[in-house]
This record gives C-alpha cells, structure tokens and sequence, in this order.
C-alpha cells in the first residue's frame, strides 16, 4: 500500500505540470533585437538569436501560427531609399529556418494559410504599382502552390485592396 502510493506522486506531478499543448521547442513569439536580428523567444522561456540574412538590418511583421511555425521579414537597407525594405520572408519551425522567400521587388504584406502549412504574401516596387503580384506557398518545400497578378486602379485600389 505505501509503495503503490510513492508511485502515485510522480503521476500526480505529470497531470498538474502537464504540457499546456506547446512543446518546448516550439515558438511563442518573436521580435527584433537592437542590431536587426530576429529574437524567437520559446515556449519555455528560453530565448534564441537567428543569425541575421547577410546585409539585414531589421525584422517586421513577425507572425507565428497554429502549428508553432513563426515567420517575419527581414528588412534591408538599399541605396537610394531613405527606409529599410523588406526583400524576405523567413518560415521558422522547430529549432531551425526551414524556409526563405526572397524577392527582388519589395514584400506588401505575408500571412500563413491553412494553420501553418503555407504562406500567402503580395510583392511588388517601392512606388508607384501598378500591378500586385501575390503568391501561395507550401511553407515547408517552397513549392509554388498558386499566384495571381491584377492590374490596379490607383484611384480605388491601394497596395492591400480597395481604399476605404
């Protein structure tokens, strides 16, 4: 009777500490460090650095999905421009970068489709578009899934859909 209730203690443990439905190596947030770097911060509590893309200078949009998945864009700086751009999408998962989506336009705007297993973003110029070009991606493989293009009326349309 007594051994079978030290026995019980450990399983007691189990139940009350149990996994919240995050694993420990999955992401809870990310965010940009003073130098540019991207900050994944885990659902432990332990932080990590990602080496920065040669060049960059910023993170923005940092977004994490359903399936622990995060992602940002990293910013650069280009001649001639007096702001950082966004040249690309980078898909975190599971301790390592499994995927870059480089573009030599600039990115609009990105999200992750079906929990966590794509990723939809719109590129296009610095000024001046005339057409928006937006893609879907298996996040994971980077296959092409589907793209679009349509030409734009700057009078209704802005860079993110109809003006309000």
């Amino acid at each position: 009777m007594i051994r079978s209730r030290w026995l019980l203690i450990p399983f007691l443990f189990s139940v009350l500490l149990a996994d919240t439905g995050m694993s420990q190596e999955e992401a809870a947030a990310v965010s940009s460090e003073r130098d540019g770097a991207a900050q994944i911060t885990l659902a432990n509590g332990e932080k990590l650095t990602i080496q920065k893309e040669p060049g960059q200078v910023g993170v923005r949009e940092p977004k994490k999905a359903p399936n622990g998945s995060v992602g940002w864009l990293a910013e650069y700086k280009v001649e001639g421009v007096s702001y950082p751009v966004a040249g690309t999408l980078i898909i975190w998962r599971a301790g390592r970068t499994i995927q870059r989506f480089p573009t030599e336009q600039s990115f609009y705007s990105w999200t992750f489709y079906s929990q966590g297993k794509q990723v939809a973003y719109h590129v296009g110029p610095l000024h001046g578009e005339l057409k928006s070009h937006c893609e879907l991606h298996d996040a994971t493989s980077g296959r092409l899934i589907s793209c679009g293009m349509e030409i734009l009326n700057p009078e209704v349309t802005g860079p993110l859909g109809p003006k309000a």
